[in-house]
């Protein structure tokens, strides 16, 4: 038996016992070859066939495994591939120009037990207790969508066509809870991401979750531990969710007739809509059918009552789904301190220098910024007694009160946007001065009252250590990306030329040299692509996708030699297309996500998130503005925004009427209707034009870094220059609407988060 697949299946987690076994089912020939690898080798080739094994299940309408498609499976390199088609364990077939894999029958008998290995090892109980009851009773009804058996989208599905597309589409905790519950089988290697292959179709769809032919039996397990009353609750709900759906849909564009033929539940659910619509139908009397069911015949005597009756009985549906599948996550309730604390103002003291004790607190890296040189230290001077800050509240009802640290003489100080004009905060200061933990402090603080986050981070270091931080690298041949010229009927303000405008503004935000002919090139470069792609101005196009690959190959070759030179890195590092799309719904549900722009080149990182800023700000006008009047401080708020060197994304001064302006002037005004708060840090108080200035509540100043940065931070704060460059790391004067004081951070590791 060879030492190194022997090895190999222990650095895949196999428990020692069973690794004899499951050698066993490697035939002769197998083992012999693969003693040639290294066991690194060996186990990357194993995980790539347990990979194929699973993701083959990824043909989403017939059922079965038909096969995946090549390019998933470069889990590691192409390396592993060639291993397994030299010793017959895959075999690959082309279909509709794609590459198809799938394992071989002694490529199946040998990933088989290896899947039922790691089925036995995953805890069917524990996981039953972190999902919702719903999931698997919706997911062991396949018959009821074309997600048959082994796939979930792994982001909202684009259009409404199935039952569980309809579902997770209008039930965004729902979506987030089946997502959790793949992403949970993916962890313990039993779901892959994959493309799925539809033989009924032009081949290669959307990346998806794909689980192995086994997954019957992890949702049997998770069936048999639900109380059979809630599973029948399920049962039925979803039946009479999906009969009328169906029925929908069939009186909407004729579909599903046969479907609802076959079934007494759909016929009795046909006639009840029918009697809803029968003030713009006239129903005829009933022709026997061959087969002995009887469909109710209708003729449409008011097309558009019709039509306006249909849509207000899908707005009930979706309201009736939203109304009874209700997933509730409470936010993490922190543990109770050893004792009650009452906060009783300390008498009034003398300023007094930072002791040894205070020094050791504050002067270790935690409030250090990486990759920047801390100046010298100044002998330290009294920090100037400001006025009494306010007495702590009690909570309040609704109320959304974030804690910053505390005033020099000990009392609480909080941020409560909810109260202000707007949730606008920036935050000042030098190398070392503290900004960075700040910023991971006010973001532990929002995630822990369940409230969404996201972080746009350059230099790669703001994402906090602690909690359940969903990180995002953007770097060359990595799996996340986002498409900005995807269009999503829902999200009627991004038409084909909004979409092309903003692509084109952004790229000439970030390639300031890029003439006005050129621009013009680029716009009608992606206009005759999205014409090619069949997406037109009407809605009912934009469920196709416009392939970022098909834009590259029309702008490298273009004949104006200089475009490409501009964009070629885009297309390098494949900035708009990958494996997994980037979900919004994911990041809207709660929690901090960390999208890592440190691995790109730098006029790419701000492209990037210049792009997705814009697409965030388009998503959140979709749903709506803010109700106004609301006493509710949570209900104002739908995301928070932090950006670390703000600067880069903001309009500097410019004596040109005709000036590109930035995304953050663009949207610093509007995002707040849209329940849109944005933290943004950066060195100088220079660094945010008046227009800027104007729509930030919250400005919070820290240690300057030099003279010349506290000479023009002090004047702004009406401080004096010493001041800052004297303040510890952590200090800060910060302003709150009209009101100004001292503050000192509490970093992170001495928070109860």
């Amino acid at each position: 038996m060879s030492r190194d697949l022997i090895e190999a299946l222990k650095a895949m987690g196999y428990a020692d016992t069973g690794i004899p076994a499951l050698a066993e089912s490697f035939p002769p020939a197998v083992i012999n070859y693969l003693r040639d690898f290294r066991t690194q080798e060996v186990h990357d080739i194993i995980e790539t066939l347990l990979y194929i094994y699973i993701a083959q299940n990824s043909s989403s309408s017939r059922g079965r495994g038909e096969g995946v498609v090549e390019q998933s499976c470069y889990a590691y390199t192409s390396g592993p591939l060639f291993a397994l088609r030299e010793v017959g364990l895959i075999d690959s077939v082309s279909w509709h120009g794609t590459t198809v894999i799938k394992a071989t029958p002694v490529g199946e008998a040998i990933a088989r037990p290896l899947m039922e290995a790691r089925l036995r090892a995953l805890d069917i109980r524990s996981l039953a207790c972190e999902i919702h009851e719903v999931v698997p009773v919706l997911l062991a009804g396949t018959v009821k969508g074309s997600y048959v058996n082994k796939t979930l989208p792994s982001t909202l599905p684009r259009t409404e066509e199935t039952f569980i597309g309809f579902l997770l589409n209008n039930n965004p905790a729902l979506f987030e809870e089946c997502e959790r519950f793949a992403a949970r089988l993916k962890a313990a290697g039993c779901a892959v991401l994959a493309y799925a292959y539809d033989l009924d179709g032009f081949g290669a769809g959307g990346v998806v979750y794909t689980f192995p032919p086994e997954f019957a039996y992890i949702l049997k397990g998770m069936l048999e531990t639900i109380d059979p009353g809630v599973r029948e609750h399920y049962d039925m709900l979803l039946e009479s969710f999906h009969s009328t759906f169906t029925v929908l849909r069939y009186l909407v564009c004729g579909e599903d007739y046969d479907r609802i033929r076959a079934s007494p539940a759909h016929r009795r659910e046909l006639s009840r809509v029918l009697g809803l619509l029968a003030d713009s139908i006239y129903v005829l009397e009933e022709v026997p059918q061959d087969d002995g069911v009887d469909l109710p015949r209708f003729i449409i005597k008011d097309r558009d009552l019709y039509d306006a009756r249909l849509r207000d009985l899908g707005r009930a549906l979706m309201a009736d789904v939203a109304d009874k599948i209700v997933i509730d996550r409470p936010a993490p309730v922190p543990e109770p301190a050893p004792l009650p604390r009452v906060e009783v103002p300390p008498p009034p003291a003398e300023p007094r220098l930072l002791d040894e004790e205070d020094e050791e607190e504050w002067d270790d890296e935690i409030f250090s910024d990486e990759e920047e040189d801390v100046v010298e230290e100044a002998t330290p001077v009294p920090v100037p007694v400001p006025r009494p800050a306010p007495a702590v509240e009690p909570p309040r009802p609704g109320g959304l009160d974030i804690f910053l640290g505390h005033a020099p003489d000990g009392r609480r100080v909080n941020w409560s946007p909810g109260r202000l004009n707007n949730g606008h905060m920036i935050i000042l200061g030098g190398s070392g001065a503290g900004k960075t933990e700040t910023i991971r402090c006010i973001a532990l603080e929002l995630a822990a009252q369940a409230l969404p986050v996201i972080m746009i981070d350059f230099h790669g270091d703001m994402a906090p250590s602690i909690g359940d931080i969903r990180t995002y690298k953007i770097r060359e041949g990595g799996e996340y990306y986002f498409n900005p010229l995807e269009l999503d009927p829902v999200i009627d303000e991004i038409t084909p030329l909004r979409a092309t405008s903003d692509f084109v503004d952004a790229i000439s935000i970030n390639f300031p040299t890029l003439g006005i002919q050129q621009r013009r090139k680029i716009k009608n470069i992606i206009k005759d692509c999205y014409r090619a792609s069949g997406i037109t101005g009407k809605t009912a196009t934009w469920t196709r996708v416009l392939d970022f690959d098909d834009i590259e190959g029309e702008i490298m070759t273009c004949e104006d030699e200089t475009i490409p030179a501009y964009l070629e890195d885009i297309f390098d590092y494949k900035l708009f297309s990958g494996e997994e799309k980037i979900s919004l719904p994911t990041i809207l549900s709660g929690g901090i996500t960390h999208i890592n722009l440190n691995a790109l080149p730098e006029n790419l990182r701000y492209l990037f998130a210049d792009l997705f800023l814009r697409r965030i700000y388009y998503t959140l006008q979709a749903t709506g503005e803010i109700p106004r009047g609301t006493d509710n401080d949570r209900e104002k708020f739908r995301l928070f925004v932090i950006v670390d060197e703000a600067k880069l994304l903001v309009s500097q001064k410019s004596g040109s009427k005709t000036a590109i302006k930035a995304v953050l002037n663009k949207y610093a005004t509007e995002m707040r209707k849209f329940g849109v708060s944005l933290i943004l840090a950066s060195q100088l108080i220079a660094h945010f034009n008046e227009e800027i200035l104007a729509n930030i509540a919250v400005k919070f100043c820290m240690r300057a870094e030099n003279k010349k940065q506290a000479q023009e931070n002090a004047k702004f704060f009406e401080v004096s220059e010493k001041d800052l460059l004297n303040f510890q790391p952590g200090e800060g004067i910060l302003i709150i609407g009209s009101e100004k004081m001292n503050i000192r951070i509490v970093p992170t590791s001495r928070r109860d988060l």
